[in-house]
């Protein structure tokens, strides 16, 4: 039981003063007191938290799949060797035997008869021409930005879509809005309906002769397109008169041209008829010597044919031989290069295996450490956090003895 000196006489405490005897406990009210004071007594000497009211961490563990771990790459890297080409092999052609050219069979000589044109003298008809492209009159149209409407449409939009968009209005409005605005200041009616309605009619005003000027030029500019289409299709038809005129000049001399020719034809037949008959006299000379000729040079064609055959199968054999050896020679150097490039690509590839496994178990090394520093930094927070709280309800326990021994106390005391 916990004591404490009688304050002195005239002292000032916080507690109510009762008369000694005013209230003086029953038996039942004594045992009570026993038991509270040996509680507050045991909580004094030694404070301790109710049986469940102990705050204990629920720790984290490393559960089961939670850190990674690597094998890294496994199997065999090694490119197979390929196959050793064999070195191709050509043979040589056989040579080819001569083909001896036959003689071919005399034939007779041709015999020529006189031919006789048939038919009637020619006679000449005028040829007969039309006009294929005639002259068709050029047909135009006045659109609308070469009206005034169309133009003072044009400029209406414009102000209205620089008002819509918050940007300054036209060049050409900007002269008229000021001196309007100017006016309506002047008369102190800058701010009311009538100055809008005096600026949109100033605007307009100043767009009439713009709107005028601009449909004039559109409207010359179409007066001018028609003048040139018809002066064009006047140019045209004029053109086309003359290579219709010209066609038909050429048609009439042509038939003058064939109705000479046909007669001088005509006059000629008995001269050819003349000339045939020299022609068969000497025709058969010509034949047989033209086949003598024949027969001797077809002779020294097959002869000289042979020779060269001969010369081109042992050229072509020699040929083939140097080939055989060269080819077996590159095919030799193409397998070596190939069997040293394939050995550097498996010692390159192994070694970037064993870089690859070797960075992949960092990372997933340092991933793991990762894990577990914040697994146990959050069982680390999770004590000190149930460790406080417990604390605290001790010396909550701890307060709450203290007030009540000295309630105990004052009323044992008083």
């Amino acid at each position: 039981m916990v004591t404490q000196a009688k304050p002195a006489a005239g002292a000032t405490i916080d507690t109510v003063n009762l008369d000694t005897g005013a209230v003086k406990p029953t038996s039942k009210n004594q045992t009570t007191s026993s038991k509270a004071t040996s509680l507050i007594e045991s909580i004094l000497a030694k404070p301790t938290m109710p049986t469940g009211t102990t705050i204990s961490p629920q720790l984290q563990n490393v559960g089961p799949n939670e850190l990674m771990s690597t094998a890294g790459v496994t199997g065999s890297t090694a490119a197979a060797m390929p196959t050793a080409a064999a070195a191709p092999t050509i043979t040589g052609a056989a040579a080819p035997t001569s083909t001896a050219a036959t003689m071919p069979t005399a034939q007779t000589a041709n015999t020529y008869t006189q031919a006789g044109v048939a038919g009637s003298t020619p006679t000449m008809a005028a040829a007969q021409g039309t006009v294929t492209a005639p002259a068709v009159a050029a047909q135009g149209t006045i659109s609308t930005d070469a009206t005034v409407r169309g133009q003072l449409a044009d400029l209406q939009s414009d102000v209205e879509t620089a008002v819509a968009s918050g940007n300054p209005l036209p060049v050409w409005a900007r002269g008229a809005a000021k001196a309007t605005e100017a006016a309506m200041a002047n008369r102190g009616m800058s701010q009311s309906s009538m100055a809008a309605e005096a600026l949109a009619e100033g605007i307009m005003n100043s767009a009439i002769p713009i709107a005028k000027a601009d449909a004039d030029t559109y409207k010359e500019m179409v007066f001018r397109n028609l003048a040139n289409n018809q002066q064009a299709a006047i140019t045209n038809a004029q053109s086309y008169l003359q290579m219709d005129m010209q066609n038909l000049s050429n048609t009439q001399q042509a038939s003058l041209s064939n109705m000479q020719a046909r007669q001088s034809f005509l006059l000629s037949d008995q001269s050819a008829a003349n000339a045939a008959y020299q022609f068969n006299a000497t025709s058969q000379n010509q034949v047989n010597q033209f086949y003598d000729n024949m027969s001797a040079t077809l002779s020294q064609q097959n002869a000289a044919r042979n020779d060269a055959m001969k010369q081109y199968a042992t050229s072509e054999t020699n040929k083939i031989s140097a080939l055989n050896a060269q080819n077996t020679v590159q095919v030799e150097e193409a397998n070596a290069q190939r069997e040293s490039a394939i050995n550097q690509f498996n010692a390159t590839l192994s070694n970037q295996r064993e870089q690859f496994n070797v960075n992949n178990q960092r990372e997933i090394d340092q991933s793991n450490v990762v894990w577990r520093r914040g697994i146990n930094t959050a069982n680390t927070a999770a004590v000190n956090a149930a460790n406080q709280t417990n604390a605290q309800n001790l010396l909550n326990l701890s307060n709450w003895a203290m007030s009540a021994a000295w309630q105990l106390w004052r009323d044992d005391v008083c």
